[in-house]
């Protein structure tokens, strides 16, 4: 019966001479700006609350007459985020989130207001977790399924592949070194890093073996490339950050199992903001805790809950060229997007 409707509306607006159809007028904007900042006053504010992005509504995506008009008669063509994992943005504001169960990639250009998804390469995506991008803005998806990294141009075209089957068994996180031409690849059930030049895809290193010793892993999760180059893995069994240098040489650690701030229940996501200060996502505690480059607590941020500023097993983390940090709120279904303020005060 629906069906039926739309094809009796199309021959009706078919009749109906194309001038005499106008837009609906935009309504006013009434939302409540939102003022969130931690720490509280009165101590100086260090992260700000930004926005929210869950769909491509979010990004104020304005519709033609007719775009909105085939909506109408085929229905709305639309991809909400079902579990977020992981997140990147590129130099030109285009945000791509990994969303596994949906076995896609969503790609919302903040400026232009362009929404569209990465469902396949040479295949259809199976495990799509991991997520990186290039300086030339290209597209890098890890996947667990395929076992390999699947590169894609800005706007969705499938290039290559690196990895595989005979070198990853499941690729997880990854992270870029564009000024090193470097592609580093967690293989979580390996427990280690695999490293990949960057521009023809041949294994350079590994990094790391199962145990608990410095230097060693027990099922790594996600990984961030520092402002120095420095890496910085979640040794997520093992419930702490270790940092390596641009060679694979161990450099620190911190981090314990534990129930308190400073320590870790579920450790997820991680990132590095320009000053060193390095941000962590706990799952179980449903906040995001940011240490200095030492490991010392500086504040923590977020609980559980389904608000603004509130977290439901966040995942993946990424820090922009603006010190923008993009959460993956995985089963709230969205990215929340904070703004790191900078201090000049030592810490």
């Amino acid at each position: 019966m629906v069906t039926v409707l739309r094809w009796l509306l199309l021959a009706i607006v078919m009749a109906v001479p194309c001038a005499t159809l106008q837009a609906a007028p935009e309504q006013p904007e009434d939302e409540a700006v939102i003022d969130l900042a931690w720490p509280p006053k009165p101590m100086p504010a260090r992260i700000r609350y930004l926005n929210t992005i869950a769909s491509f509504d979010d990004i104020k995506h304005e519709k033609g007459f007719w775009e909105n008009f085939w909506e109408l008669i085929r229905g709305e063509q639309q991809h909400n985020q079902l579990k977020p994992m992981a997140v990147a943005v590129d130099n030109k504001g285009r945000m791509s989130v990994a969303d596994p169960t949906a076995r896609l990639v969503h790609v919302y250009d903040q400026k232009s207001g362009d929404y569209w998804v990465i469902e396949e390469a040479d295949v259809p995506l199976i495990l799509p977790v991991g997520l990186a991008v290039d300086e030339k803005s290209n597209i890098y998806v890890s996947d667990g399924g395929l076992k390999k990294i699947c590169v894609f141009s800005p706007k969705g075209k499938y290039l290559k592949s690196i990895g595989g089957s005979g070198q990853l068994e499941r690729p997880t996180s990854i992270a870029i070194d564009a000024g090193r031409r470097l592609l580093y690849v967690v293989d979580t059930p390996a427990h280690n890093i695999k490293v990949f030049n960057l521009d023809d895809g041949t294994l350079i290193r590994v990094i790391g073996k199962r145990g608990r010793e410095d230097g060693e892993l027990n099922f790594p999760g996600y990984l961030f490339v520092g402002p120095n180059g420095n890496l910085h893995v979640n040794d997520a069994l093992n419930g702490r950050i270790e940092i390596f240098d641009t060679k694979g040489n161990f450099v620190d650690t911190f981090g314990r199992f534990g129930d308190v701030t400073g320590t870790f229940a579920t450790p997820k996501g991680v990132a590095v903001d320009s000053d060193g200060n390095i941000y962590v996502a706990d799952a179980g505690f449903d906040n995001i805790q940011v240490f200095n480059s030492r490991g010392r607590l500086l504040l923590y941020f977020g609980r559980p809950g389904q608000a603004p500023g509130e977290f439901w097993t966040p995942s993946g983390l990424y820090i922009d060229s603006k010190d923008r940090l993009y959460v993956a709120d995985a089963y709230n279904r969205r990215i929340q997007i904070f703004q790191y303020l900078k201090t000049t005060v030592n810490q």
